[in-house]
């Protein structure tokens, strides 16, 4: 305990009682400076952390691409995604893909209209703190911006318009995604055939191959953090070839929604063209008298253990 004359000394004057409330003042100003730092490191580790998971999620999203694309007959494919921040989305059928092909130089046969199906895409979110654009191509044509240009442009994969299946992108929506996209078709043309009605007359008939790649999500039991994809073909519907009595045809497909508002479409124009050697002749065999489509829907399925 002071003695009295001490006490007296230090609340007579005042300097005593102000030195201390400075003491106390400064330690507090030190602490706090110091926690705001500890929690400001914190939150920038782990903003890198949920940063760079989100990189390597970008990775993992293109090579499941590839392998859905690369996949045959029989095949079963399996890739691990590690994100324990954010998590794994599969959006079920908010567009339709419809196919139309017609002839305009073959009016004796109406344009031939099929549902493909439903477009299901499989998405990544990243963690709160994950930074990012707008949008931005990661599998695909790179030198577009915007996702109106990609998936319009890209709908029908042709030699004129030459690009991946599985586009893969990322875009803002209250936060960042990973969406793999496979909402197209490939159109190709195959070279032409020589066929017979009885054996004697032979007549050129040009070919036309068309993929579409339906992806279709079979069992879901990853409750999060690691996800376990495995893609297999569940099986392949192969339709009755369209026959156009004309050497051109005509492919236009749309997505759409169940309200009849079309997003997407786009159209290609497909003509056979002979080659120097192929000059029309009094031969058949040297001329074009059909154009065949053929229509492949590959049903896939992804499952997530």
């Amino acid at each position: 305990m002071l003695p009295e004359s001490r006490f007296l000394s230090i609340t007579s004057d005042g300097k005593g009682v102000s030195q201390a409330i400075t003491t106390v003042i400064l330690v507090m100003a030190v602490m706090s400076v110091s926690l705001a730092a500890f929690f400001f490191t914190q939150l920038n580790l782990t903003m890198q952390s949920e940063q760079a998971e989100f990189e390597n999620a970008k990775e993992a999203m293109v090579n499941l691409a590839r392998i859905i694309e690369n996949l045959e007959e029989g095949d079963a494919q399996y890739l691990t995604l590690s994100i324990n921040n954010g998590g794994l989305e599969l959006t079920r059928g908010l567009e339709n893909i419809r196919i139309t092909i017609w002839s305009e130089d073959d009016l004796s046969k109406p344009p031939v209209s099929l549902n493909l199906g439903k477009v299901n895409l499989i998405k990544i979110r990243g963690g709160a703190g994950v930074s990012g654009p707008s949008f931005r191509v990661l599998k695909g044509d790179r030198s577009i911006n915007d996702k109106n240009t990609l998936l319009n442009r890209y709908i029908i994969i042709s030699p004129d318009n030459p690009g991946p299946m599985g586009m893969v992108y990322q875009e803002w929506d209250r936060g960042a995604w990973i969406i793999i996209d496979f909402g197209r078709v490939r159109a190709m043309p195959s070279g032409t055939i020589l066929q017979t009605d009885n054996g004697k007359k032979w007549y050129r008939v040009s070919t036309v191959d068309i993929v579409y790649f339906n992806i279709t999500f079979g069992e879901i039991s990853s409750g999060g953090g690691t996800y376990n994809f495995h893609v297999r073909i569940k099986d392949v519907k192969r339709y009755d070839p369209e026959k156009f009595h004309s050497s051109t045809v005509n492919i236009h497909v749309e997505r759409w929604s169940d309200d009849g508002l079309i997003h997407y479409e786009n159209r290609w124009e497909y003509e056979w063209r002979p080659r120097d050697s192929d000059t029309p002749s009094s031969d058949d065999r040297w001329n074009l008298y059909w154009t065949l489509v053929y229509l492949t829907v590959v049903n896939l399925e992804v499952s997530v253990r």
